[in-house]
């Protein structure tokens, strides 16, 4: 679906419709044109429009559970950025529990890295990229950790639950940067374009029994199937457009004020 990267949901509905229409009504007219005695006879009518219905349920069909997979895929996808925004908020607060200079050096550059996330790399994951400058931060937060030296029972068990958080921040980074490169399978996408394409045929075979309930029965089909195509594209790439996932738990943290009372 690269071709649509750049498009948004009302662009890739024009695209869809304007194709659809442009498509059904072309080939309507060169049947005129060149075959002009060319027309569905009655005791084909019945056939056409089951296989009309036929095809135009199985378009429906396939593009409603792709739908349903991107629209749950990004649903996750939003989960799991929530997920990494708390796991950022506890390693705060461990941090201010275990209460140290070194600990507190360390919350700053935990809001640096979290700024990063929002700032430099959010804008990269539409491109399945992450940010060089957010991976230094990273690496600076984890060199930092290090300095961290547990003497009493107490920070020994902070210490121990700062690695297991740390651990889990560093993970959930790298499996957001590797899903924003997920997309639907494109056998979904090829066999509902197919399908469409087989639907706007049989429509414009139809249309030479022409009756103007059959014209704008047409263009509500051409528009209704557009607007299924376009949703599930956008959501396909849910990291760009205005259907987006946001980077706002995050955000949130990384400007939270560092409090030594937390």
């Amino acid at each position: 679906m690269h071709f649509f990267d750049n498009m948004n949901y009302i662009s890739i509905i024009m695209f869809y419709c304007v194709i659809g229409l442009v498509f059904t009504w072309g080939l309507y007219l060169s049947l005129r044109k060149f075959f002009p005695n060319f027309i569905v006879q009655d005791v084909d009518s019945d056939f056409i429009a089951g296989l009309h219905a036929a095809l135009f349920t199985i378009t429906f069909l396939t593009l409603g559970y792709s739908l349903a997979n991107v629209g749950e895929t990004a649903d996750k996808y939003q989960q799991d950025v929530v997920a990494e925004a708390n796991d950022i908020k506890s390693l705060d607060v461990l941090l201010a529990l275990y209460n140290t200079k070194e600990a507190t050096n360390l919350r700053q550059d935990l809001r640096q890295y979290a700024k990063s996330i929002v700032i430099d790399e959010w804008p990269l994951l539409s491109k399945s990229q992450g940010s060089l400058t957010t991976l230094v931060f990273q690496r600076k937060m984890r060199a930092d950790l290090q300095l961290l030296n547990p003497t009493t029972g107490k920070e020994l068990a902070i210490y121990a639950e700062i690695l297991k958080t740390s651990a889990k921040i560093v993970q959930a980074r790298s499996s957001r940067i590797q899903n924003s490169g997920a997309r639907l399978a494109p056998q979904y996408m090829a066999t509902s374009n197919i399908g469409y394409l087989g639907v706007l045929i049989i429509s414009a075979l139809m249309l030479t029994q022409f009756t103007w309930f059959r014209f704008f029965a047409l263009i509500v089909q051409v528009v209704a199937v557009s607007f299924i195509f376009a949703a599930t594209i956008v959501l396909d790439n849910p990291f760009k457009g205005s259907d987006k996932i946001t980077a706002e738990p995050i955000s949130t943290v990384a400007d939270s004020p560092i409090r030594l009372s937390d």
